[in-house]
């Protein structure tokens, strides 16, 4: 019954008894279907009328005070602001709340279902509007009808029952409901089903007009008030007869206030849970894209090759080199095959590029095994994203949508974003655990190190860095300069991320954090650091959490 006449007319009503003799302060729009009414009443207090026009589902609805989203508002009839009032009154003949202006301009809300709109009337002509403005400007704005008004056709109705059954009686070739509809004014479907019901199975003439009857006077008399349907969306009824487990109003403002606010939560709720799915099937689609991408197989077909290759320069070391880009060699792994034409770096002996080729083949199975570990990491994530889709799926009501955003918010800090253990953006710094409360964090370029090393440690973290040699800023976290077997094992690690990775001894720096500060005229990821202890490791790829 939101947009029913009989709500828009109790409505119409209190707004006049609260606002008439007062002024309208502004009108200002903070959304693309939203428009609000600021008045000030003759008692000098603060109302607010909001109308909005993009759904069915809402209509208008006050709230007491000012507020305002100054940065995100538009002001709209400018002409109108500090107008005083005369009145508000709804249209005897459609769905229309006029406010009239001591200037006799008329702001008329326009609440059809399908074409909410706000225009401005000045001697019957439209002068301005909230939509449709180059359409409706201009146009001649019809109030006067032939017909006495809904109300007193209802009232002439309600009080003699030979007129209704007359007209029930002529629309013969209509079912039940769209007779009723064609014979009373003003009543919507939703009220004809309510005519329906309480006529029971009879649905003769006479038990429709009893019906009938009963609802007339309910409305002219109503109880708002507000209860929930099983889907969970609230209903707002003017009806007697309502769900006793509702809640009831003593003015029909007071009850579209509390139906907006349960409705506009709804739709918040459905509106997160849309960008829910959004987000998880756009993630399915990153991962579906990265798993398509994967070649292992061609990584460990590259890497026999370079084995081969390897182990090829290596029988051939006795042979005559008369080129130095390439050499022909034959192919003892295959008789069989044409002998192979193997590329060579023009510097370096025969030995050294079999090296060469070995260390490649050395590499690429440790790019092929971190593919393979990414790829299965990848299909986790995807059947973890597909049961968090199908839970959305799943959910039946507003109740379980809250319940569902509320457990992903408090695993992720922020309502409506996918919470999965194995479902993350690229993490800020590489890290690896080295037991279950001990954690290292490796910088990955001077950017980062800046940020690890001054935004993201605390005091009393253990700060490493190998020692004369350019290299990752490391932070180790939960535990203390005590336990140097765990720094150690750290130490190593920020050796492999240094420019010094490849000797057999780098000597690395440890420090509390504290201790290590940035320079006035130092670059980004340079610094200085006091109190300092060295230890000489081994340098040490173990294998990361953060694969990249």
């Amino acid at each position: 019954m939101l947009r029913n006449y009989f709500t828009l007319y109790h409505a119409a009503m209190e707004l006049h008894q609260r606002l008439a003799g007062g002024y309208l302060s502004e009108i200002f729009s903070e959304h693309k279907n939203q428009v609000i009414l600021a008045f000030i009443t003759p008692d000098d207090q603060r109302v607010q009328l909001t109308l909005v026009t993009h759904t069915p589902l809402l209509c208008l609805s006050t709230r007491e005070g000012e507020k305002r989203m100054i940065r995100n508002s538009a002001s709209l009839f400018h002409e109108l602001s500090m107008q005083p009032l005369r009145g508000v009154a709804i249209s005897p003949f459609d769905r229309e709340i006029h406010i009239h202006f001591a200037d006799e301009a008329i702001l008329v809300l326009h609440l059809f279902s399908s074409d909410t709109n706000l225009f401005l009337v000045r001697e019957n002509r439209i002068t301005d509007t909230f939509k449709h403005k180059s359409s409706l400007t201009g146009q001649p704005y019809q109030s006067a009808h032939n017909s006495p008004g809904i109300l007193k056709e209802l009232e002439t109705i309600a009080m003699n029952r030979a007129i209704f059954l007359e007209r029930y009686n002529t629309l013969n070739d209509e079912g039940t409901a769209e007779k009723v509809l064609a014979t009373l004014p003003g009543f919507d479907r939703r009220l004809v089903r309510e005519v329906l019901k309480r006529a029971g199975k009879e649905e003769n003439p006479e038990a429709l007009f009893t019906a009938f009857q009963s609802i007339f006077y309910e409305l002219l008399d109503p109880q708002p008030s507000v209860s929930q349907k099983e889907d969970g969306e609230p209903h707002f009824t003017l009806l007697h007869n309502a769900d006793t487990t509702g809640r009831s109003f003593d003015s029909v403002l007071e009850g579209l206030a509390h139906y907006t606010l349960t409705m506009q939560r709804i739709l918040e709720t459905r509106d997160a849970l849309k960008e829910v799915r959004a987000k998880l099937l756009r993630q399915l689609g990153r991962n579906r894209k990265a798993l398509d991408g994967f070649n292992p197989e061609l990584l460990d077909q590259f890497a026999r090759n370079y084995e081969q290759c390897g182990h090829l320069l290596m029988a051939a070391l006795y042979q005559t080199r008369t080129e130095r880009k390439s050499i022909i060699v034959k192919n003892i792994f295959e008789p069989d095959a044409p002998d192979k034409i193997i590329a060579l770096k023009e510097a370096l002996t025969l030995q050294k590029n079999a090296e060469e080729y070995f260390s490649k083949a050395a590499k690429t199975r440790e790019k092929h095994k971190k593919m393979e570990a990414r790829q299965a990491t990848l299909q986790n994530e995807m059947v973890a994203l597909q049961e968090l889709l199908a839970a959305t799926e799943s959910i039946s009501s507003p109740r379980e949508a809250r319940r569902f955003l509320q457990q992903q918010s408090a695993q992720t800090g922020r309502c409506g974003t996918p919470a999965l253990k194995n479902i993350r953006t690229a993490p800020p710094f590489r890290s690896v655990s080295l037991s279950g409360s001990i954690t290292l964090f490796v910088g990955k370029n001077a950017a980062n190190n800046e940020l690890l090393t001054f935004s993201n440690t605390r005091p009393n973290d253990i700060w490493l860095h190998a020692r004369g040699s350019s290299g990752s800023h490391c932070v180790l976290k939960g535990t203390t300069l005590n336990n140097l077997p765990v720094i150690r094992q750290a130490a190593e690690i920020a050796a492999w991320y240094s420019s010094a990775k490849h000797s057999a001894l780098v000597p690395v720096i440890y420090t509390l954090k504290k201790y290590v500060r940035r320079g006035k005229k130092l670059a980004p990821g340079q610094v200085i650091v006091e109190r300092e202890e060295v230890l000489f490791v081994k340098p040490s790829n173990r294998l990361f959490s953060d694969p990249a």
